[in-house]
């Protein structure tokens, strides 16, 4: 650790406090550790120096070596303690870039020096589950059989046959972590990782519980009811937080995903924010007008007036919106049959009725 001004290395003064400086290696660490720049190929090392200036700089009495004699190490100013470049991960800086990355919402990287209380999340669980269209527009609750695992009631979550409690991980001596260590160009690496025993608890139950074999859950047969938002489009997928799998040793529940799956109606189209109901009429009842009964959406029927003169493609909005996430409109779409074939007497009536016109037309 000789010939480097490691005040330079972590970009502070030679007076900096020790807040000052765990400060800058935070926003250091956070540029340069490999396990967040993985395309760099110089993070490595770059991180390598940044942690040897800070192993110095952060503890007093070798930054006060330092500050007295530019280096630090054995026999340097009376001093015995022997310093070297191996950097191991359950030390008290990489306990700092355990802190560090785990403030800046990235777990997962195993710094620390003792067993921490893994908290574990169950599974989600996804389903699927069909409604007509009536129910998608109007809204609707839907009560939905569910197998999933729940907490067992014996043991309470926590795997251990009650009254037996538990023993030191014989994996990782109650740690919670498994050691590898890695030599490298820059320095031997102690890296931890989760035992896979005790699965970072540091410890095992005596005697697992009689019901649920240890887990501390057991698979039953559930149901849930759905709340389904009126105008709820085709696909949607609702979230219920906490109706999935319930975790081993009593960790977070996990969520239900529905994704709800709109059955057709011949009746009806839906296009956009407008649901239509196409209604077929005559060209005497086009001309004339007349009244017609079309079906609602909630059930029953409505009589629609339909005015004289009505053309073809005419859209007659009811004043009624359905829809929650979505408001729709309840329109009538006007289509007029033209006849293709005819009696001999709606013939003659349709020559008489086109002689009218010509005339009419004849004397404009």
């Amino acid at each position: 650790m000789a010939n480097k001004d490691y005040y330079e290395i972590l970009g502070v003064s030679r007076n900096a406090s020790q807040e000052e400086i765990k400060k800058k290696y935070r926003e250091l660490v956070m540029k340069y550790h490999p396990d967040l720049h993985k395309d760099d190929p110089e993070a490595a090392k770059k991180m390598a120096e940044i942690n040897e200036a800070y192993e110095v700089l952060s503890d007093p009495e070798k930054r006060a070596q330092y500050d007295k004699f530019g280096t630090v190490g054995p026999n340097v100013g009376g001093f015995e303690r022997g310093y070297g470049p191996s950097y191991d991960f359950s030390g008290d800086i990489f306990s700092d870039i355990g802190e560090i990355l785990r403030d800046f919402g990235f777990g997962g990287f195993g710094f620390g020096t003792g067993a921490r209380e893994r908290v574990e999340r169950g599974e989600d669980i996804e389903v699927e589950v069909t409604i007509p269209f009536k129910d998608a527009v109007l809204g609707t609750e839907k009560e939905i059989p569910i197998r999933k695992k729940e907490t067992c009631p014996v043991c309470k979550g926590t795997g251990a046959e009650p009254g037996t409690g538990y023993t030191i991980c014989p994996t990782c001596n109650g740690t919670g972590f498994a050691t590898k260590r890695q030599r490298t160009p820059f320095g031997e690496f102690v890296v931890q990782t989760t035992c896979p025993t005790c699965h970072g608890t540091g410890k095992i139950i005596k005697e697992k519980c009689h019901n649920c074999g240890g887990t501390g859950v057991v698979e039953k047969l559930s149901k849930v009811t759905v709340t389904i938002p009126a105008g709820i489009e085709d696909g949607t997928v609702i979230r219920i937080r906490g109706e999935g799998n319930a975790a081993p040793h009593g960790g977070i529940v996990g969520d239900l995903y529905v994704r709800v799956k709109v059955e057709k109606d011949p009746r009806f189209i839906k296009e956009g924010n407008k649901i239509y109901y196409v209604a077929h009429i005559s060209v005497p009842e086009a001309v004339l007008g007349t009244e017609i009964k079309v079906p609602l959406i909630e059930g029953g029927e409505e009589v629609v007036k339909i005015p004289p003169g009505t053309q073809h493609g005419t859209e007659i909005k009811l004043r009624r919106k359905f829809g929650v996430r979505r408001p729709y409109d309840y329109v009538i779409k006007i289509v007029i049959d033209i006849p293709t074939t005819l009696t001999s007497e709606e013939a003659f009536y349709y020559e008489k009725l086109k002689e009218i016109y010509e005339t009419k037309n004849r004397k404009r």
